[in-house]
């Protein structure tokens, strides 16, 4: 059976994602012109109602190959035509692409038109080498053609229908076991390939017992590229949704014995959370830890070793806190004490640990450098900051025929077979059926000459980065690595000593080292700035965590994404030192020999901070209270008032503000304020104002004695009148 079977099986005409092909039972109930798009033929011809049992017959080996098992859905969209377009040529032989002894020889050919004209109609012929080839060299070499094409013959051919523009057709060309160009050949690897419409495809087969022995599979299982330092809720609900990335690549893992290479950032993004992560990431991290691959963890955010080294790092980096992640409502409560009169449950901050644990039966520490990156200097520095640690490196980077457990003077190495590697990584990501099938197809001729090579030891194999295959794809490539093979586990692919080999120098981009020592650079000012908190690590650890996530694989595919998100991070980082500060204040006037100004201090986090306003004035003038603490609230302006004195003399003062740290690291701009001076007006005032007491008292006892003799002077002219009348 095929690498790719699940058991069940359907064919498409048309290329297109493996989840839009319709089943066997819908092809079959079309109509008789729209099968006329994959007319087949044997090389020696048959009868008519042979030709149309052929028909189905590669068809539904497609169908195994591919391991299809979704129902009829949409339509594949078809490429828009170009004037500008090409014609392209695939082909691939299907059952994995290994051929035993006494079975037929099934090839299915493509032909994608996306030129803006009508391909006329033509005859597929295809070809199959003389002689194997000699080794995974000569194999890549044929598959990236750079070598010629080989001695061979013609083994089948079979006509291909004219094809409208921004359409596709194909055809499959089935050659029989008994025919004399496969009766009798050795077993081996053999070149095959297509000549249709002017164009020509490569492609191999493995014809005899194909790969065998023992293999290791590594599948990483890791988020898409992101810098926060931890995944958010939306993201997790996705991710972890029943058609999210997580959830597919467990899936595709489930069953089977791939070794998980789990990124820790993913696991202590739903524990942080506690109750409050969604629902379907709690139950994703569950279904990891209950499952029984053996596994390792990944760098945090599946950072990249060798820009680290090349950084000039003394260690690898890992995260220093992820409490600012934490949410303590939604963590569980804290284990029961011993019992006393008043119990109370209270949650408790995870451990950094318990926060980053893969599960049980991890692995020892193993680092896995991107695709040819690593070197022996590497390797020891990975080894001296954590004895007993194992490298993983690409096959092309060691001398020939390693093991896959291996030693140079720096440390011991995990070899990975490249080709191998390279095409299952292919296998899992294509959705196009011939480019999967032809991606199995050499794959295993890799892997035949790996397992040649290993002489009984296990040979192992890894599926890069990606967060676009789909659990179909994944699975798929993990059945065609071990078929014919039997997998095993990490300890196995340790059992034996390791054999010292030599590493090869790897190449970094230089972009890497040059933007994570700008990072670094910027962290260590959050590292000083951070002592305005009782907890600095609500700073430092989310720093660490999110340069770690954007040093992660995934951004290893994208150079421009990746350089927008350095950029973004610097800016992030200037934000943060920038959030706390002196609100700027207008001009002063003191008018007395002691006051308070008032200040206010902007805080932006949104923790509380404990600075320092110091106050330093340019002239004698005034008195200033120099230092005074401060307890900013979170999210919030403070009033600061500190206390002045005027001194004798009038005048303009400058007063400097600035904010400190309780370390007294300078936070923040320092901010000048005009303060103009007039405290002898006080004494101007009290004079003025006694004077005017003065003159309204005296004024207020004139008037009084006037009065009291005007009115003595009435009384008397009074008595006088009365005595004359009388």
């Amino acid at each position: 059976m095929s690498p790719f079977n699940p058991g069940v099986r359907s064919v498409n005409p048309r290329p297109g994602p493996v989840d839009s092909l319709p089943t066997l039972r819908t092809l079959a109930a079309q109509e008789p012109a729209q099968l006329r798009m994959i007319p087949t033929s044997a090389r020696t011809g048959t009868p008519a109602f042979r030709r149309r049992r052929l028909l189905l017959a590669p068809l539904i080996a497609v169908a195994i190959v591919l391991g299809i098992a979704a129902p009829a859905a949409a339509a594949t969209p078809t490429p828009s035509p170009s004037s500008t377009g090409t014609v392209d040529v695939s082909v691939a032989p299907l059952s994995g692409g290994v051929l035993a002894a006494g079975e037929a020889l099934t090839a299915l050919v493509w032909l994608e038109n996306s030129t803006a004209s009508r391909t006329p109609a033509s005859t597929a012929e295809l070809m199959l080498g003389d002689a194997p080839l000699d080794g995974s060299a000569a194999l890549d070499a044929w598959l990236s053609e750079s070598a010629d094409a080989p001695a061979g013959r013609v083994v089948g051919s079979s006509a291909v229908e004219d094809t409208p523009p921004g359409q596709s057709s194909s055809a499959s060309v089935i050659v029989a076991a008994d025919d004399p160009a496969l009766a009798g050949r050795g077993a081996g690897v053999y070149p095959l390939w297509v000549s249709l419409a002017g164009k020509t495809a490569r492609s191999v087969v493995t014809i005899g017992t194909g790969p065998s022995g023992t293999v290791a599979v590594i599948v990483p299982i890791t988020a898409p590229a992101l810098t926060a330092g931890m995944l958010s809720t939306d993201q997790l609900s996705s991710l972890t949704a029943s058609d999210g990335a997580l959830t597919a690549q467990l899936d595709a893992v489930t069953g089977t014995s791939a070794i998980l290479a789990v990124d820790p950032a993913i696991v202590a993004s739903i524990r942080a959370r506690g109750t409050s992560a969604p629902e379907s990431a709690r139950a994703w991290l569950q279904r990891l830890m209950d499952l029984p691959n053996s596994r390792f963890a990944l760098q945090y955010g599946d950072a990249d070793v060798s820009t680290q080294f090349a950084a000039g790092l003394g260690a690898p980096l890992a995260p220093t806190s992820l409490n600012a992640y934490v949410d303590l409502k939604a963590q569980p409560a804290a284990p029961t004490p011993a019992p006393t009169d008043q119990q109370q449950s209270a949650s408790t901050t995870p451990t950094l640990e318990a926060l980053l644990d893969v599960g049980a039966g991890a692995e020892p520490t193993i680092y896995w450098p991107p695709s040819g990156t690593a070197s022996p200097e590497l390797v020891g520095w990975l080894t001296a900051a954590t004895p007993g640690a194992l490298t993983i490196v690409d096959s092309t980077q060691v001398s020939a025929a390693s093991p896959s457990h291996a030693r140079t003077g720096g440390g011991e190495l995990l070899v990975a077979s490249a080709g191998a590697s390279a095409a299952l990584q292919a296998a899992s990501t294509s959705t196009e059926l011939t480019t999967r099938a032809a991606d199995a197809a050499a794959a295993a001729a890799h892997l035949t000459f790996a397992s040649a090579a290993a002489q009984g030891s296990p040979v192992l194999v890894t599926l890069g980065r990606s967060a676009t295959r789909d659990p179909q794809g994944l699975r798929g490539a993990i059945s065609a690595a071990t078929t014919g093979m039997t997998a095993v586990g990490l300890s196995s692919a340790l059992g034996a000593s390791p054999t010292d080999i030599e590493v090869s120098a790897g190449a970094v981009d230089p972009a890497r080292p040059a933007a994570l020592t700008s990072m670094l650079a910027g962290a260590a000012q959050i590292d000083s700035f951070a002592t305005i908190l009782d907890d600095p690590s609500l700073l430092t650890g989310r720093e660490r965590a999110a340069i770690l996530q954007v040093l992660g694989g995934a951004w290893l595919g994208d150079p421009s994404g990746w350089q927008s998100a350095v950029d973004a991070h610097a800016e992030a980082t200037t934000t943060t030192l920038d959030s706390v500060s002196i609100v700027p204040s207008t001009a002063l006037n003191l008018l007395t020999a002691g006051t308070n100004l008032r200040f206010w201090v902007r805080n932006d986090l949104p923790y509380p901070v404990n600075v320092v306003l110091v106050a330093a004035p340019d002239d004698l003038r005034v008195d200033v209270e120099r230092e005074n603490a401060v307890l900013a609230a979170a999210a919030a302006n403070t009033l600061v008032e500190v206390p002045v004195n005027a001194r004798i003399g009038n005048g303009d003062v400058k007063i400097d503000l600035s904010l400190r740290s309780p370390a007294y690291v300078p936070i923040g701009q320092t901010q000048t304020v005009d303060v103009n001076v007039r405290a002898d007006w006080e004494g101007i005032g009290l004079v003025v104002l006694v004077v005017l007491a003065t003159g309204f008292v005296t004024i207020g006892v004139i008037r009084t004695i006037r009065r009291r003799k005007r009115d003595k002077a009435d009384a008397a002219r009074t008595d006088d009148d009365i005595e004359e009348n009388a």
